[in-house]
């Protein structure tokens, strides 16, 4: 039961990575549904996929080295398109709060900070709260900003609202990795 926990839960991993390009094809190419599905789906099978590995008796070293990794690759996808938007600066219908470039960039160099950190350490550097909590502020803040249902202006919004919480969080979870493994 154990390694088939384990096994099923790498293999969610692997998908939520592989998700990343039809996400970004699907933003690129204006199938608003298609995208915020894939990011749905991506979300969930990091949620079960924590779920799984802690169920098995706790997690692979592979499957602690991959699941930030494929973190990263799933939320750089709409990250990077909401660069190339010009940070929803384009559109104020769809974005009524614009994110800075600036702002988009320095999450970015956060996540290859920290993605270069994890990779130097034996154990893969195994999450902390502060970096989950991270991660669930993007994938809703994601979530809210590629809505592309009813409302769209209000998601948007909190949308926004919730990049600068994680943004801040991002960061604050990143120097308390650091700061982790200099004590």
């Amino acid at each position: 039961m154990i390694v088939k926990a384990q096994s099923l839960a790498n293999g969610l991993t692997v998908l939520r990575g592989l998700v990343a390009v039809p996400l970004l094809l699907a933003l690129q190419g204006g199938w608003g549904w298609w995208a915020w599905w894939l990011l749905v789906v991506g979300a969930l099978t990091d949620a079960v996929d924590g779920w799984l590995a802690r169920c098995g008796g706790g997690g692979s070293l592979w499957g602690a080295r991959l699941d930030p990794l494929c973190d990263k690759l799933l939320l750089l996808a709409p990250l990077l398109w909401l660069a190339g938007q010009g940070g929803g600066a384009s559109d104020p219908a769809i974005f009524p709060i614009p994110i800075p470039l600036w702002a988009i960039w320095l999450l970015l160099a956060r996540e290859f900070l920290v993605t270069e950190w994890r990779s130097r350490q034996p154990h893969g550097a195994p999450a902390h709260w502060s970096g989950k909590l991270k991660t669930t502020g993007q994938f809703l803040c994601f979530g809210c900003l590629l809505w592309p249902g009813p409302a769209q202006a209000l998601t948007a919004a909190v949308g926004g609202s919730l990049f600068w919480a994680a943004l801040a969080m991002a960061w604050l979870s990143g120097i308390r990795y650091i700061k982790s493994s200099l004590a």
